[in-house]
């Protein structure tokens, strides 16, 4: 006989941290430096995660287009650490856990050095940069 294993980071928890995080961030009124990134204040080069703090601000105050042009890849993280839980099951877990061993290496060292790079050109481009 089976036993139901609860899990107590399912979406529901999960959509309600969020929200706490991103809703506190957003009702905050401190003064802050222009730039929390260090690269980009010691360079003003910004780097790929540049923007995750007004991104969350501006999801906090419910401005997804706002969140989205200050980094599309915060909004993404948002949504992915939300939607974890649902892909456990999904056909795309199973023909994961079916992929050779090396291939479940590499995979993901390529899919985050892609992505990396794909929001650093944003974030360029953001900043007038390129």
């Amino acid at each position: 006989m089976k036993y139901a294993i609860r899990r107590p980071w399912g979406v529901p928890t999960r959509v309600v941290l969020l929200l706490t995080g991103v809703v506190g961030l957003a009702m905050l009124r401190i003064p802050r430096p222009p730039t929390l990134c260090l690269l980009r204040q010691a360079t003003g080069v910004p780097c790929p995660l540049c923007g995750f703090t007004t991104a969350a601000v501006h999801l906090g105050h419910a401005d997804v287009v706002g969140a989205l042009g200050a980094s599309p890849l915060a909004v993404a993280t948002c949504a992915a650490f939300v939607l974890v839980p649902v892909t456990r099951r999904s056909r795309l877990m199973t023909r994961w856990r079916e992929m050779s061993h090396r291939t479940r290496q590499i995979a993901p060292v390529v899919v985050i050095v892609t992505i990396l790079i794909i929001s650093e050109g944003w974030q360029l481009a953001r900043f007038g940069i390129i």
